[in-house]
């Protein structure tokens, strides 16, 4: 009885395990990094060369030194971290709000 437990026990957790691990169609982890490579490559080649790649960096260099002394603290590290959430939040208040009226007007077009 033992081994039948422990052998389903594991086949469970395997199975779990594998679920969560996949990237479901680009999201999680790797659609970020697909993102950045997008953003990267900007002849579209599918590469990212070394200039590409300074590039794309010493902008978010930029954008992070807010007071363009030359370098960034963890304060403005923080700042622009909170910025970025605020700005997904509000990006993700609109979403729902579109999708609610949209919501509203199939509503009344079935109605009608």
């Amino acid at each position: 009885m033992k081994k039948i437990l422990t052998i389903l026990t594991s086949v469970a957790f395997l199975l779990s395990a594998s679920i969560f691990a996949h990237d479901h169609d680009g999201h999680g982890k790797n659609a970020m990094a697909g993102d950045h490579f997008k953003k990267m490559d900007t002849n579209s080649d599918n590469k990212v060369s070394k200039e590409e790649w300074q590039k794309f960096h010493e902008g978010f260099f930029t954008e992070l030194d807010k007071d363009a002394d030359g370098s960034v603290t963890l304060e403005e590290m923080k700042a622009a971290r909170m910025e970025k959430r605020e700005e997904k939040k509000e990006a993700m208040k609109e979403k729902v709000k579109e999708a609610k009226q949209k919501k509203g007007e199939k509503k009344k077009k079935t109605s009608e």
